[in-house]
């Protein structure tokens, strides 16, 4: 039986680490979506209201809508800081996962060259030429 990796191990993880924050990213993108959508459909309606009613009935559905202006506009804050926040998650998992994938190859190359290393030593015994090893 192989011995376990604990290098595999952890590039597993970071992997599955990477496209958590990429599905959540995800799920930020849509919600700051929906709140751009409804912030602006809550000023459009605002617009559309300016001078088509009667003065009394506007001066009575403006405070509401100037509050459902601010509800929404403080909704598309949120998800966008938050929608920040899951990009600036994705891009954390992407770096330790890429370094996790540059640290195998590093190992893979140093394993490479103590084989190449070896396989010299047993020329050199034999009284053949170095072998170079193949750029990489």
């Amino acid at each position: 039986m192989p011995r376990p990796d604990p290098l595999r191990a952890l590039g597993l993880l970071r992997r599955l680490e990477l496209e958590e924050a990429r599905r959540s990213f995800a799920g930020k993108l849509r919600a700051e979506d929906r709140a751009a959508v409804a912030l602006d459909r809550v000023t459009q309606e605002l617009a559309a209201e300016v001078g088509g009613a009667a003065a009394a009935a506007y001066a009575a559905w403006l405070p509401g809508a100037r509050a459902r202006v601010a509800q929404a506009a403080t909704l598309h804050t949120a998800t966008d800081a938050a929608l920040t926040v899951a990009q600036q998650a994705v891009a954390v998992a992407s770096r330790a996962e890429q370094l996790v994938v540059e640290e195998a190859a590093r190992r893979a190359r140093d394993r490479r060259a103590a084989r190449h290393a070896r396989a010299d030593r047993l020329l050199g015994d034999l009284g053949g030429r170095p072998v170079k090893p193949p750029s990489a």
